[in-house]
């Protein structure tokens, strides 16, 4: 009983094969195919039943972030333009690549006041190039890094205006492919400040004032910012030095401060 099902089973592949082999069609349709790229160009539909001999109509040029379209080509090295104004198709289907050339894209630099750390930093990138970006300096500022937008002093004024968690940008990202424009972010310098009395008679009699945290910006006053004595144990207050022999340098009433350093007063 096997041996004659596999008979039948045998018979009924070899009929089949016979239709098949008998109802074959051969397909001599003329198309055109447009390849663009792997990845991130856009996708230009076939062109089917095209004429044999006849020009093919040419299709919206594609797009690819970062990237310049030169045309099409019959090769993939790109060396055969293919130009649809003189060019005609043949009896058999092709394949037509598209040329790419990588943009230049360009890096602007706005720095709020400071300057470039160097001068050979770089203004001009290809996609996919990745580098570390310049440091820039300002003076009584702390570079806090390069970012997309402008410092916003109204919504963020507890931040130097830089939007509260936001990380600076440290480096080109590999998935730039448009022209950069960067702003750079400054933190202003605050430093704090120890007061000495340094009186004759010891701090009993004038004791050390409470230690102050002072901008680099900020304008002294005495009274105010800086502390002051008047006269006492009669000893008059003459103001602040850096040294406590008075040979120092005077931090003058009226003065900017000026300072990017922890420093103690006498």
């Amino acid at each position: 009983m096997k041996k004659i099902l596999m008979f039948l089973f045998v018979g009924i592949i070899a009929l089949t094969m016979t239709s098949c082999e008998d109802k074959k069609i051969v397909d001599n349709t003329v198309n055109v195919y447009f390849f663009t790229a792997n990845t991130g160009a856009e996708r230009v539909d076939t062109i089917f039943n095209i004429e044999p001999g006849s020009k093919i109509p040419k299709p919206k040029d594609p797009v690819r972030p970062g990237f310049a379209f030169l045309g099409w080509t019959t090769d993939l090295k790109g060396e055969k333009i293919w130009d649809f104004d003189t060019d005609t198709i043949g009896n058999t289907s092709i394949i037509l690549y598209a040329k790419w050339e990588d943009r230049i894209l360009t890096i602007q630099y706005h720095l709020n006041g400071g300057e470039m750390a160097t001068s050979n930093y770089p203004v001009e990138f290809k996609p996919g190039d990745t580098f570390v970006l310049p440091a820039a300096k300002k003076t009584g500022y702390k570079f806090k890094g390069w970012y997309t937008y402008e410092p916003d002093f109204v919504k963020y004024p507890n931040t130097d205006g830089t939007k509260p968690g936001d990380l600076a940008m440290s480096s080109i990202p590999r998935t730039q492919t448009d022209d950069l424009v960067l702003y750079a972010h400054w933190e202003l310098i605050k430093v704090t400040v120890q007061f000495r009395s340094n009186h004759p008679n010891g701090i009993s009699v004038a004791p050390n004032p409470q230690s102050k945290v002072i901008a680099y910006t900020d304008v002294v006053v005495y009274g105010d910012n800086f502390p002051t004595f008047g006269t006492v144990a009669g000893y008059e207050f003459l103001g602040w030095n850096t040294k406590s022999d008075g040979t120092g340098e005077f931090v003058l009433d009226g003065s900017m401060f000026g300072r990017t350093n922890p420093i103690t007063l006498y």
